[in-house]
């Protein structure tokens, strides 16, 4: 236990730090505050990103804060993962492809109980991540430049979980989050060296997020038979508005020899400002059967159209993400089978997102595609599981000059469980 805390230490030190190393992201992640990560643990992701009425697997479950409760009563539990994968872009008109790859920590977080009752669990996650470098080459009135689009960043969480079992087989949670971190934005149009002495123009953006955000959970399960469960959730995300500030220089540099400022066209530094996360509803329904087969379907709604960003709603609609997964254990309450391999855990899903930007109108939709596989793979006599997962989907279309993504992500987590709290019987 004393090297677990140990890792658990040197992460927290370095884990901010290699967040904002910053993800491979997308041309999407122009818009708004960039992707939004929906679940950060490969159990969830091998599953389609199931994540509010889960049995309880020796995990910390948090993205329904009421599913914190069901963390067992004597165990400490540490978890921590990495995610790597590659996207292939790929544009219709010029046909144009491009592949980019990946790998980064993925989340760390710790639960342990406080009470029978009362259950707490912490950690940091990425909360959205932006990366992007978009550039268009035209000639109009026969001279030749280039617009130029680049972006990267994102935003990091911190949270404090709290889930309460009131009754029998009733949870309900509260999650306190604190949303921190930077959004830097470039917009530039750059003429050729060749066309003459023209004056490029620079706009930069640098946006600072911070601030606190909760969300509320409810669980709920009763038996059908001596084998057969039903689990039901519910997740409520309040409205939230970030405190941003965001500091602005625009510039003209020259086109040709040194690119160096020539003059400051504009420049504000820490403008205050809001950015608005819209309210979250989600539901969840499982079936768990003999403690071996799981099946379940997750539905998240949220309404962006009324979300500004520094006062501006850009491109945004409403935002539905589906899930739906399983998860087999041949071994079921056997915690100790004679065959390893029936003590495995394998999962599968597919999931369907759709996006919360727009383009022309609602005529052309960026939905997410994927399905997904993956392994629980315990660690005998021990409540430590490592957990794998593969996401393969697509999003994006190649219609009206718009850009398509074909992509994989590998997930890896450490779950690592351990028993505390029990008291010696000898001293």
């Amino acid at each position: 236990m004393y090297k677990l805390l140990f890792i658990s230490t040197f992460l927290v030190i370095y884990v901010t730090e290699i967040f904002a190393q910053g993800r491979v992201g997308s041309p999407y992640t122009r818009y708004g505050i960039g992707d939004i990560y929906n679940t950060v643990q490969s159990r969830n992701k091998a599953m389609g990103g199931l994540a509010y009425a889960l049995p309880y697997q020796n995990s910390i479950d948090f993205v329904n804060p009421a599913s914190g409760a069901n963390i067992d009563s004597l165990t400490f539990i540490f978890d921590f993962g990495f995610d790597g994968g590659a996207r292939l872009f790929a544009v219709k008109n010029p046909e144009t492809k491009m592949l980019k790859s990946d790998f980064n920590l993925a989340h760390i977080i710790v639960g342990f109980p406080v009470s029978k009752w009362w259950k707490v669990s912490s950690g940091l996650i990425p909360f959205s991540n932006v990366g992007y470098d978009i550039g268009a080459i035209d000639s109009v009135f026969n001279v030749n430049k280039t617009y130029l689009f680049q972006g990267f960043g994102g935003i990091n969480k911190v949270f404090l979980n709290n889930g309460f079992n009131i009754a029998r087989n009733l949870n309900i949670g509260v999650n306190l989050g604190y949303n921190f971190g930077k959004i830097y934005q470039t917009n530039g149009l750059k003429f050729n060296a060749n066309d003459g002495g023209l004056l490029n123009v620079v706009e930069q953006n640098s946006i600072r997020i911070s601030d606190f955000c909760f969300e509320s959970g409810l669980g709920y399960k009763f038996k059908l038979n001596d084998k057969s469960t039903i689990l039901l959730g519910a997740v409520y995300g309040y409205n939230n508005k970030l405190n941003a500030y965001k500091s602005t220089l625009i510039y003209n540099s020259l086109s040709v020899g040194s690119s160096v400022i020539q003059d400051t066209i504009y420049l504000s530094e820490d403008e205050r400002g809001e950015i608005t996360l819209p309210q979250k509803i989600g539901f969840g329904l499982g079936y768990f059967f003999d403690e071996k087969f799981f099946i379940g379907a997750d539905f998240t709604m949220q309404d962006w159209t009324k979300s500004p960003f520094f006062n501006e709603i850009d491109s945004s609609k409403n935002n539905n993400y589906l899930s739906l997964g399983f998860e087999y254990k041949p071994a079921g309450a056997n915690k100790n089978p004679l065959v390893y391999s029936s003590s495995i855990i394998y999962r599968g899903g597919l999931y369907l997102n759709s996006n919360y930007f727009r383009f022309s109108g609602n005529e052309y939709k960026i939905n997410d595609f994927g399905i997904s596989f993956g392994l629980g793979l315990p660690v005998k006599r021990s409540k430590t599981v490592f957990n794998l997962s593969l996401q393969i989907g697509q999003r994006g279309t190649l219609d009206n000059s718009l850009i398509r993504e074909n992509y994989f992500v590998l997930g890896l987590s450490f779950n690592l469980g351990d028993t505390w709290f029990v008291k010696s019987r000898f001293d």
